[in-house]
């Protein structure tokens, strides 16, 4: 286990190209609000900013919300939220996901985002492939849900014990 906790609560980094490619294969448009739950040292962070109108980067440790509000903060399209993403609200107005949260919490963020009240059009979340494809089998309700890029052990510092994989969520029906 690293010294810092990474393996313990499940915190695998992508590397900067894995997070490029899973950033481009989200689709963003113009006009879009992403949020970045568990947005770390900010792998994927840094490309969103480069893809989407406004970008909320929600990460719990102080140090590295410090580092993404330096690295970021004077970035108009990025705003850097201390907090806890199981905890910090969320948008009322529509909103996306792209994200690579601590695995320990991916089932707890899916049903977060999915819940009754969520604005939520789609997400694209780096879970461990067993879980992605568990969401695949069964959506949460008022979703669609697929497996989508497949990111490999070694996509990741530290490398989580197996695969990864994007699961994509899409709201099916408005539930307003």
């Amino acid at each position: 286990m690293s010294g810092n906790g990474q393996r313990r609560w499940g915190s695998h980094r992508l590397k900067g190209s894995w997070a490029d490619r899973i950033v481009r294969g989200a689709g963003l448009r113009g006009g879009e609000l992403v949020l970045d739950l568990g947005a770390g040292a900010g792998a994927l962070t840094r490309p969103l900013a480069r893809q989407a109108t406004r970008v909320v980067a929600v990460e719990l440790h102080p140090g590295r919300v410090r580092a993404l509000t330096a690295a970021l903060g004077s970035t108009e399209s990025v705003t850097v939220v201390h907090g806890d993403l199981l905890e910090v609200p969320l948008p009322r107005r529509p909103f996306r996901v792209v994200a690579n949260p601590p695995y320990a919490i991916g089932a707890a963020v899916v049903r977060r985002i999915t819940g009754l009240r969520s604005a939520l059009t789609r997400a694209d979340l780096v879970l461990p492939r067993w879980m992605a494809r568990r969401y695949a089998a069964s959506a949460p309700r008022g979703f669609s849900a697929e497996v989508g890029t497949h990111v490999p052990a070694a996509a990741f510092v530290p490398p989580p014990r197996s695969d990864s994989a994007v699961l994509v969520l899409r709201r099916v029906r408005n539930r307003r």
